[in-house]
């Protein structure tokens, strides 16, 4: 495992914690993950 999927791996269970304590977080932090996979679909072409 190299560090950047290690770090993403830290992230995203950050990022699952946040949304269980306090669901508000959650939805804001789910749909910046989908906007920025979004954007870099759309840059990568």
């Amino acid at each position: 495992m190299d560090t950047r999927t290690a770090l993403a791996l830290v992230l995203g269970g950050l990022a699952v914690y946040l949304a269980y304590v306090n669901p508000v977080l959650g939805a804001a932090l789910g749909i910046g993950v989908v906007v920025v996979t979004f954007l870099l679909t759309l840059l990568e072409k």
